[in-house]
């Protein structure tokens, strides 16, 4: 193609919207983008979660069905209970998108009734049968105990995640996350703004990565997939 018929299809535009009502307009708005394409390009690095534990790379291949208990917190302000209400189905669906487990959510009236206490924290400590209870109750081989434990839903956006994945049958941490993504470092917002470019929702416009560092639901979004992408393979 010879390199100047980019430039007389554009001529050729330009003239058919300068004839139309609002063509300037519109030409202007057409000029803009052409000159700039490279407007919502994100520059620099991502951030990348370093306090990361596993116990092998790869998953156990007996554990399939994964207990999820309720989402907890630090501390019982109401910010952080917001936070918690908020970034529950946020937690489960970015687990859900690995398609790694069969996820069994387990409610807080289920787990008082299994092991007498509506929520675990995970790091407590645990009576000696609570694994089988709650393995035979809900039928899983592992249980995801996760925690909040930072949340700020004014910017800079902050979300805090303590994450364990335990086995059941010989009970012991298979993985844990324990971080913080605060959208005041540059990579961290890079790495949120990449991950909107990458997971465009269809009731926004697209080209403008920055409106997630101002949605503490859609920054939720990015820091639960940020975590789930340290697990171990399948």
């Amino acid at each position: 193609m010879s390199p100047i018929a980019p430039v007389r299809r554009l001529r050729k535009l330009a003239r058919e919207l300068l004839r139309r009502p609002q063509g300037l307009l519109a030409f202007v708005l057409l000029a803009g983008c052409a000159t700039n394409p490279f407007a919502d390009q994100v520059i620099g690095p991502s951030y990348v979660p370093a306090n990361v534990f596993r116990e092998h790379d790869t998953l156990p291949s007996a554990i399939r069905r994964l207990a999820v208990l309720p989402l907890t917190t630090v501390g019982d302000v109401s910010v952080m209970e917001f936070g918690r209400d908020s970034l529950s189905p946020v937690l489960l669906s970015e687990l859900g998108r690995r398609h790694q487990f069969e996820i069994v959510p387990i409610t807080p009236d289920q787990l008082r009734r299994w092991t007498g206490q509506s929520t675990w924290t995970g790091e407590e400590k645990l009576p000696l049968d609570w694994f089988k209870k709650l393995s035979e109750a809900a039928g899983v081989e592992a249980i995801l105990v996760s925690r909040l434990t930072q949340y700020r839903a004014y910017e800079p956006l902050t979300i805090g995640w303590r994450v364990k994945l335990m086995a059941t049958d010989d009970p012991r941490i298979i993985w844990s996350v324990d971080e913080v993504f605060d959208a005041s470092q540059p990579s961290v917002a890079n790495a949120a703004r990449r991950y909107a470019q990458a997971n465009p929702e269809p009731s926004l416009p697209t080209g403008d990565s920055r409106r997630i560092l101002n949605s503490p639901r859609r920054f939720g979004h990015y820091t639960a997939n940020a975590v789930f992408k340290t697990l171990p393979e399948r």
